[in-house]
């Protein structure tokens, strides 16, 4: 009987060592990656909220081109509202307000709605004509 010498030599694979790398690998690159996708996600939730006090604030400065003075506004689920503006779509995401609201500034914030993707997160402008605007964003009371 002839022996048959280097039987396995022939076959190709990865072995066990290699196998393991390709797994370090990958759970280092997804250690990094999901933190950062995650926070690309919340930015955007903000992005949308911005955009909608954007509008608000739009709103306001014609306002107080009208009536000399600001106003605040509680419910924008209703149209029409003091300022006229229908933003109904962004309110099944966001609770938006208008307070503090009087001759030269006044505060528009957007609360992420329990129950949605965008909860635990707020986005504040402290809009004053005298001063700089200030954006305040927040997630479960974290600024980011």
């Amino acid at each position: 009987m002839k022996k048959r010498k280097g039987i396995f030599r022939s076959q190709r694979g990865f072995t066990l060592v290699e196998l393991m790398i390709v797994v370090i690998i990958i759970g280092i690159l997804t250690a990094v990656g999901v933190p950062l996708y995650l926070g690309y996600v919340r930015d955007a939730k903000a992005a949308s909220a911005v955009a909608t006090i954007g509008t608000l604030v739009n709103a306001e400065k014609i306002y107080h081109q009208l009536h000399s003075s600001f106003v605040d506004v509680a419910d924008f689920t209703v149209v029409p509202n003091d300022l006229n503006i229908d933003v109904r779509d962004a309110t099944q995401y966001w609770t938006l307000t208008i307070t503090g609201a009087d001759a030269g500034k006044f505060t528009a914030t957007a609360t992420g709605k329990a129950g949605t993707d965008y909860a635990n997160i707020v986005v504040t402008l402290a809009y004053d004509m005298a001063a700089d605007e200030v954006w305040t964003k927040t997630e479960n009371g974290t600024p980011f």
